[in-house]
């Protein structure tokens, strides 16, 4: 099935080369690939220096994205006012996608977490028919969630509420797709029932790399050499739901289980104080840990394709990481935490392992057996990259297209049929 060519309005706020995560790039993907598939995609983002000159990309939308300071932890810092502005409306915003909108079949918004629900709103004046993707819980409101978790019982928290799910629901944010059936359930507990699932797609660069191997005769896992440790690679940003010092404690585990191992922890962004107390739990494993943070993207593949086992040993519930799919394409064994979605990706024993979060002994007892036991980590590595292909970039896309024909009430053009 395939879709007739649309002029579609991507909106985000974060769009490369500002990169904070899984979600910017995964947009990014998703907008090159529906290019290539023939549609005509312009991005609305945020204000930023480096997106200058970028073709069909309209950074015009608040709040900036220059500067030092983390705009997420920035949001906690604000005042009432301007988080009503960054999570609810912001009328710049509106205006913004008022004047983005002009000549656009739909729009198709990614994260609006500080973006406000303006670009909806501006659709729904508009009469511009919507699609909203979502890797994160942003449609229950930051402000909400953090509220809770410091003052649960507070009546005002209770009336932010209430006042967030009636204006939410007076937008309409239409038609959602969720990354994970974990967080289309997590979303449907704050309100929002009936998101349908599209599991993301393996990174673009990331096929590429794996094509290139192939091509170069490298095709599957990489084999241990004789007496070579296991080398074990965690990507993930070194902040507490992680999990790294769990990984740490179960490094140090399989160790005194007789595992041979090495481990490199791969981050985008540290917090201080916690990359302080990794290095406290790493000082007894001697040699064998490295930090390795703020790599170019290149530099991070040369990482994947150096190592045997990829670890996300996360402890919150991570909707679904693009690190699992990472590893899975390069012919890595990929161990997850049963925190959150990236479990969907797997199953355990069979293309990967799962263990329990926080549980430093089942994961130490999944490090040791596979340093142990090479022929089950090819095997397992060999399944994961078959898992990948099901996977792929193409399939989430044609997930996207279904979805945005549906949202314009239009049927998917059968297969041959020219567009």
């Amino acid at each position: 099935m395939s879709v007739r060519p649309l002029s579609i309005l991507a909106v985000t706020l974060r769009y490369p080369p500002y990169v904070a995560g899984g979600y910017e790039l995964l947009t990014r993907d998703a907008v090159e690939t529906l290019r290539e598939r023939g549609h005509r995609v312009r991005v609305l983002c945020g204000a930023g220096a480096r997106l200058a000159g970028a073709e069909d990309v309209l950074p015009w939308l608040a709040p900036g994205l220059d500067g030092e300071e983390d705009l997420f932890e920035r949001s906690f810092r604000a005042s009432n006012a301007e988080r009503l502005r960054l999570h609810v409306l912001r009328l710049a915003n509106y205006r913004a996608t008022r004047r983005a909108l002009v000549g656009a079949d739909v729009l198709l918004f990614f994260n609006l977490g500080m973006v406000s629900l303006a670009p909806v709103l501006a659709a729904r004046h508009a009469r511009v028919p919507t699609l909203g993707f979502l890797s994160d819980a942003w449609p229950a409101n930051h402000w909400v969630l953090s509220w809770r978790e410091r003052a649960p019982d507070s009546l005002r928290l209770a009336l932010l509420e209430r006042f967030w799910r009636g204006f939410r629901e007076l937008v309409d944010l239409g038609p959602l797709l969720a990354c994970s059936a974990y967080l289309a359930r997590r979303l449907a507990g704050e309100g929002l029932p009936g998101i349908e699932v599209a599991h993301l797609g393996v990174p673009r660069d990331v096929e590429r790399a794996a094509a290139g191997h192939a091509a170069a005769g490298h095709d599957g896992p990489r084999a241990r050499a004789s007496n070579e440790p296991l080398r074990v690679l965690c990507t993930s940003s070194l902040w507490e739901g992680k999990g790294q010092d769990v990984l740490l404690a179960a490094a140090a585990r399989a160790l005194e289980l007789g595992a041979e191992l090495e481990l490199v922890l791969a981050a985008g962004s540290a917090r201080p104080e916690f990359r302080a107390r990794l290095e406290a739990l790493a000082a007894p494993l001697g040699g064998r840990v490295a930090f390795r943070e703020r790599l170019p993207r290149a530099e991070l593949l040369d990482e994947l394709a150096r190592a045997h086992v990829l670890v996300l040993p996360s402890t919150w519930g991570e909707p679904f990481a693009l690190a699992v799919l990472e590893g899975l394409a390069l012919g890595l064994a990929v161990v997850a935490s049963d925190a959150g979605g990236s479990p969907e990706a797997l199953r355990d024993g069979v293309d990967g392992r799962i263990t329990p979060a926080g549980d430093v002994e089942a994961l130490a007892r999944a490090l040791a057996d596979l340093a142990r036991d090479e022929p089950r980590r090819l095997a397992l590595a060999r399944a994961g990259q078959a898992r990948a292909r099901e996977l792929a970039q193409g399939r989430f896309v044609e997930r996207l297209e279904l979805g945005l024909a549906r949202a314009r009430g239009e049927a998917p053009l059968r297969a041959g049929v020219a567009h």
